[in-house]
């Protein structure tokens, strides 16, 4: 019978290479069975870490108070402080209504706006040169004979504005429900002159040049205006301080304790 056949000589190479590896991954093993499982080393330290460590990540010791908020990003905290720098702190003190310009008017000539139902157009006499023309949203509640040689009071360093295309160069001043739905023109003393300029009770305006109108980022009449109310006897008031010419106190007829504006 005839001997096996030796194998050759790449197939001996691949053979003492398998069992090379097999060799390396049985020592590996056997080493691996004789270390303590990674989970056994970390187990000590674990459980020292959640003895200590409450359920939401802060310490046992403290679990009963509650954790601090998370602080609010840079840029909204900087947010904050500039809203509560614009927040007023109270109404501006007298000095600041005195740039405010009201003044006593006579209306000369009223009609109505040709585009808008809610609008008389009126020439104001204000002692200038030529009567103002200045648009009020009051038809609804004066009728053009009630509005006619009318006295008011008028808001005259306000900047000029347009209502359907028409200018308007002030405002004239009325108290109002807070429903909005009836509204009164507050009305200078008999005597009162026109032109004349509108003071506090405690306070003389005629010595303080009024604001300009037309500089830019005026806000005299904006500042002010959200103090003016009528008190329980009608009085027209500033921060509580009744409006007066020389002649005596501006009021509304029936309006008591309403916006003025």
């Amino acid at each position: 019978a005839s001997s096996p056949s030796a194998p050759s000589a790449p197939s001996a190479a691949r053979m003492t290479t398998t069992m090379a590896m097999g060799r390396l991954l049985a020592s590996s093993a056997a080493r691996c069975r004789r270390l303590p499982a990674r989970s056994a080393l970390r187990s000590p330290w674990r459980s020292l870490l959640l003895a200590a460590r409450g359920p939401y990540g802060v310490s046992s010791s403290s679990s009963s108070s509650p954790s601090p908020p998370p602080r609010r990003p840079l840029f909204l905290r900087a947010a904050d402080a500039a809203a509560e720098a614009d927040e007023p702190s109270g109404p501006p003190p007298v000095e600041e209504f005195a740039r405010t310009e009201l003044r006593v008017g006579k209306i000369v000539e009223v009609w109505p706006h040709p585009e808008a139902d809610k609008l008389w157009c009126e020439k104001i006499d204000l002692g200038e040169e030529e009567p103002r023309q200045i648009l009020s949203g009051l038809r609804e509640f004066y009728s053009q004979e009630e509005m006619e040689n009318r006295t008011v009071v008028v808001v005259a360093n306000l900047k000029k504005s347009k209502l359907r295309g028409m200018e308007s160069f002030g405002m004239v001043l009325a108290a109002s429900n807070e429903a909005h739905d009836k509204v009164e023109l507050v009305e200078p003393p008999e005597g009162s002159e026109v032109g004349e300029r509108v003071s506090l009770a405690t306070f003389d305006v005629t010595e303080t040049p009024p604001a300009n109108a037309k500089k830019k980022g005026n806000s005299v009449w904006r500042s002010v205006a959200p103090y003016l109310k009528t008190n329980a006897e009608g009085v027209a008031t500033y921060d509580g301080v009744p409006l007066v010419t020389k002649s005596g106190e501006v009021v509304a007829p029936s309006l008591k304790d309403c916006t003025v504006g």
